[in-house]
């Protein structure tokens, strides 16, 4: 038993890569959050202290709490809307949660109720586990978590992956010379809180990292309407191609779209001896089914390749169909990692004969 004293600072992101190679280092626990639109880093200084610190903080994360049901349609509604608007209002839009999170202390308090200031002090198990969604009393859906599927609330795309703690450095300036060609193709990660960076440790397990990575976590708008682009799909898209091609990252295999899996399993040297172990102890396949299958390339491929599959991550795109051309989105590499394949919008007047081929 021990417990944990947490301190958030917010900070510039002009040295984000230098510091994505040591923070984890500094702080036992600790981890960043980067906002790219605003061009701003939150570091969680959080570090294990003496049981007898005084404190009984509690972490009960604001996005991971119960809301009342109608607020969290009426909010996709509204969410639909900025969509569909223009760069302008997705960004204003962007700047809501980045802006409230810390007026409520992303949720910690000092003693269970209120928040009297830094650090946050208590016991592990009270900091390192949050969301107190899970423990909310059934009353009839007039409440709900932000991802219960009986209702049309918030929806979105989880993308994660760990790159060798090496090479993060490289990536994360990779990522911020993407995001300087257009700050606002990146507003759309600044509204669910950017992008969340913690440290893995090395391990020997057969699925383990073979050294100490870095893990990269952030969520985006998805639409309810399958095949819809989304607004700068194509400057996400070629983010995580660069880390999963460029950098090596492998997936989080509870999260990501197709394309991420596709020869995952193949990163892992150790790959053969876990398959072995699992036919060892589930020989029937009782544990598997047709995706596990495909995700550990046992049987077939995680890409779907069909008309707009590049749309919903099915696939990586190799021709404009698999985009949407009807709807102006082609087929294009990459802008700072050239050897991506991404569906970029192309008004009109912009498009050329190949185009139409």
């Amino acid at each position: 038993m021990f417990k944990r004293s947490v301190t958030f600072l917010e900070r510039d992101d002009s040295d984000l890569a230098a510091q994505v190679a040591v923070w984890g280092n500094l702080h036992e626990f600790g981890d960043m959050t980067w906002l790219p639109r605003q061009g701003k880093v939150i570091y969680r200084q959080d570090d294990r202290v003496d049981v007898s610190s005084p404190g009984d903080g509690l972490n009960d994360y604001l996005g991971f709490r119960s809301f009342p049901t109608l607020g969290l349609i009426v909010a996709r509604v509204a969410e639909e809307h900025v969509e569909e608007s223009s760069d302008m209002a997705r960004c204003l839009a962007a700047g809501v949660l980045p802006a409230s999170f810390p007026m409520q202390a992303y949720g910690f308090t000092n003693d269970g109720s209120s928040f009297t200031g830094y650090p946050v002090v208590g016991y592990q198990h009270r900091i390192q586990a949050s969301g107190s969604c899970i423990d909310a009393k059934d009353n009839l859906l007039r409440s709900s978590c932000p991802w219960d599927p009986r209702v049309r609330s918030l929806f979105f795309y989880n993308t994660g992956f760990s790159v060798a703690l090496s090479k993060a450095p490289a990536l994360a300036a990779d990522m911020q010379r993407l995001r300087d060609l257009n700050p606002r193709a990146l507003c759309s990660l600044d509204a669910k809180m950017g992008v969340l960076i913690r440290y893995v440790g090395a391990s020997s397990a057969y699925l383990g990292k073979t050294e100490d990575s870095v893990n990269f976590d952030f969520t985006y708008y998805r639409s309810y309407t399958q095949g819809r682009p989304r607004a700068h799909s194509d400057v996400i898209d070629e983010l995580e191609q660069m880390a999963l091609r460029k950098y090596g990252a492998v997936p989080q295999w509870g999260k990501n779209r197709n394309f991420a899996f596709d020869g995952a399993i193949a990163k892992y040297a150790k790959s053969g001896e876990f398959l072995k172990v699992k036919e060892r102890y589930d020989p029937d396949g009782v544990f598997s089914s047709e995706w596990s299958d495909r995700v550990l390339g046992i049987d077939g491929s995680p890409n779907i390749v069909h008309k707009s599959c590049a749309i919903e991550g099915l696939c990586i795109c190799s021709h404009d169909s698999h985009c949407a051309p009807e709807q102006g989105y082609y087929c294009r590499p990459g802008k700072v990692y050239a050897e991506a394949r991404v569906c970029s919008f192309r008004p009109t007047s912009h498009r050329d004969h190949n185009d139409e081929i």
